[in-house]
C-alpha cells in the first residue's frame, strides 16, 4: 500500500485515472478509504474478473464495491444500470456530478478521489 505509483488503465485510450490504485484487495481499499470522508472513492483491478475494474466507495453505511465492466464492444459500464462509456475516467467524470445508478448509493456522487502518491 505504501508504494503506490501513478499508472495508466489499459484500454482507456491512454487516459490517466488519478484514483487508480492497481491490484489492491477489497480489504486494502477499505483501509485506504477508512480515514477518508463520505463519497471518497478509488478504482482498482477487479479481484474476480481480470479485464474489469472495481470502484470502491465510502458511504455513510460503510464501504461499497461496484464492478466497472468492459463490454464486448470495448465500452465500460458501472454495475448493471449505467450508460456505456468509452473509458473508466469518463465514468468517474460523469458520476462526479450525477447520482450513482447503484442500489444503496442512489443519493451519492463520486466526490473525493483517494489521491495517489507518486514514487
Amino acid at each position: 500500500l505504501d508504494k503506490t505509483k501513478t499508472v495508466f488503465i489499459s484500454g482507456c485510450r491512454a487516459t490517466k485515472c488519478d484514483c487508480f490504485k492497481g491490484a489492491i484487495s477489497r480489504t486494502d481499499a477499505e483501509s485506504l478509504l477508512r480515514l477518508c470522508k463520505e463519497a471518497s472513492y478509488l478504482v482498482r483491478n477487479s479481484e474476480t474478473s481480470k479485464n474489469d475494474f472495481s470502484l470502491s466507495l465510502k458511504s455513510s453505511q460503510g464501504f461499497m464495491h461496484m464492478k466497472l465492466s468492459r463490454t464486448k464492444d470495448n465500452k465500460y459500464v458501472l454495475g448493471q444500470n449505467s450508460c456505456l462509456f468509452d473509458s473508466v475516467p469518463e465514468i468517474i467524470h460523469f458520476y462526479s456530478s450525477r447520482k450513482l445508478p447503484i442500489k444503496g448509493a442512489e443519493h451519492m456522487s463520486l466526490l473525493y478521489p483517494v489521491a495517489i502518491r507518486t514514487l
